[in-house]
């Protein structure tokens, strides 16, 4: 049996992956994917001040104790080619966000969290899981070169379809959890209709 490829969850992915039912989530083994988050990322989480106010039930036991289990170690070597890999990345993502801005698509700079994330994700040869506009457009394009950067990109709805399909959340839990995201006010990719509609052959609502 082929070893499970790393799935690395961001922010915004976990945060709303936190709102299902699906528990435990970090290290969990689901279609051939293990997934995890890294150190950077949970401290984004835990010093922003907003998303502690939004997500309370993810500060505290089990969810926080789940996440923090969920963090990648990474080796000495390993943390080194991720640190080289962010300064290879930096100039080239910067150029690709103000290329994609002249086409009138407008996305953010990547943060340094994000940059980590990718960084990371290339050098463990992992799948990224995000919502973030900008990251999963630099990511599709560096997947047109697999050989040198070996990654992958789903959102947080299609780790829903996962789950759904390894019988871990049922189609009345998936439909419970969009519902949170949307009561939440969550600002949910401009193609999430789309994105369900893919997931799930079925419009939401």
């Amino acid at each position: 049996m082929p070893a499970a490829r790393r799935l690395i969850v961001d922010t915004n992915c976990f945060l709303r992956l936190y709102c299902s039912p699906v528990m435990p989530l970090m290290g969990v083994l689901v279609q051939g994917h293990q997934m995890f988050t890294i150190s950077s990322l949970i401290e984004e989480f835990s010093a922003n001040p907003r998303l502690l106010a939004a997500y309370p039930w993810v500060a505290k036991a089990p969810k926080v104790d789940d996440l923090r289990l969920g963090m990648l170690q990474l080796s000495a070597a390993e943390n080194r080619k991720v640190d080289a890999k962010k300064k290879e990345l930096r100039p080239y993502v910067d150029m690709a966000v103000n290329n994609y801005r002249k086409r009138n698509i407008a996305i953010s700079r990547l943060s340094n969290a994000d940059l980590t994330l990718l960084a990371t994700a290339v050098v463990l040869g992992a799948v990224i899981a995000t919502d973030e506009r900008a990251l999963q457009l630099i990511v599709q394009d560096l997947m047109g070169d697999p050989d040198e950067y070996p990654v992958g990109v789903v959102c947080s709805l299609d780790v829903l379809a996962m789950f759904e399909r390894a019988n871990m959340l049922t189609k009345e839990q998936r439909t419970t959890t969009v519902d949170t995201w949307l009561r939440l006010g969550e600002r949910l990719p401009m193609t999430w209709r789309a994105d369900y509609l893919r997931n799930f052959n079925e419009e939401y609502g």
